[in-house]
């Protein structure tokens, strides 16, 4: 019996020391393709498309994408063209134009040799939660905000601008700022009520906030809990397999182009 586990013990040694170190190359998938964002919505003014590469390292910057011709054109017969300003960004800006309740809206890229295509229409408005019940006190004479879920039943995500710059609780106004998004899909994924703990923001009275509420569409909702899947609730207990998020754009493109009605307010935080 020794000897038969001796003579395991050599095997195990002579297959060790046989290994090589070996180098995988690993293959970037979708280097090609073009990453789209674009949310087109009922406000009156420039538009904006974002064309960038995909990345493959953590925290890199994506490379823009520039000398493409981009066109939103609508069912009511429209034809809006773009303009890349600056130059070499990849941002490509309409001018003022917004998107009307009812039409179909179809983005067009052309851009070497290919062409890719979109097209979506606008939901209806969502109404914002009342001002008193937006934020919420968390010690004294500080606060932070408070998300209404309840408030009503469609699909939406929730966009804050806070300044608190002009206020005394400010040691230097370009450090009194913060933007806050809040996604209300109306969903029950596991992974989002599991999620990882995220920063609270705290400011002080006097605080300007400004909420801008986007309606979202049941494409776009797929599309964004995809992109949440993979970016704010990674790293709970509940962890989806990595995947690109569904997107409405042609062969050839990633990302998503949405048409939005935005609801908008100000408030300013009471003591």
């Amino acid at each position: 019996m020794k000897l038969k586990k001796l003579s395991l013990l050599i095997i195990s040694l002579m297959a060790l020391g046989c290994e090589e170190q070996f180098t995988w190359q690993l293959q970037e998938s979708g280097a090609g393709l073009l990453v789209v964002e674009a949310v087109f919505t009922n406000e009156n003014k420039n538009q904006r498309v974002r064309l960038t590469r995909p990345y493959f390292e953590q925290n890199q910057t994506p490379a823009p994408v520039s000398g493409a011709v981009v066109t939103i054109t609508s069912s009511a017969g429209e034809v809006i063209p773009t303009i890349e300003y600056p130059a070499g960004s990849g941002l490509y800006y309409t001018d003022s134009v917004r998107a009307v309740f009812g039409r179909d809206y179809t983005l067009i890229i052309d851009y070497n040799g290919q062409q890719i295509r979109a097209t979506a229409s606008q939901p209806p408005g969502v109404p914002l939660s009342p001002k008193a019940s937006a934020y919420r006190e968390v010690s004294a004479g500080m606060y932070t905000l408070s998300y209404d879920d309840e408030f009503n039943e469609a699909a939406n995500y929730t966009e804050f601008w806070l300044t608190w710059a002009y206020t005394d609780s400010c040691p230097a106004a370009n450090e009194c700022w913060a933007r806050v998004i809040h996604y209300d899909l109306k969903n029950t994924d596991v992974n989002e009520q599991l999620k990882p703990e995220q920063e609270q923001v705290v400011f002080p009275a006097g605080t300007i906030i400004l909420r801008r509420k986007y309606s979202v569409s049941d494409a776009y909702r797929e599309y964004l809990r995809g992109m949440l899947s993979e970016t704010a609730w990674r790293g709970g207990a509940f962890d989806v397999y990595p995947a690109n998020a569904p997107t409405n754009l042609s062969e050839g493109a990633l990302g998503f182009f949405a048409v939005s009605t935005v609801t908008i307010d100000t408030l300013i935080v009471q003591p």
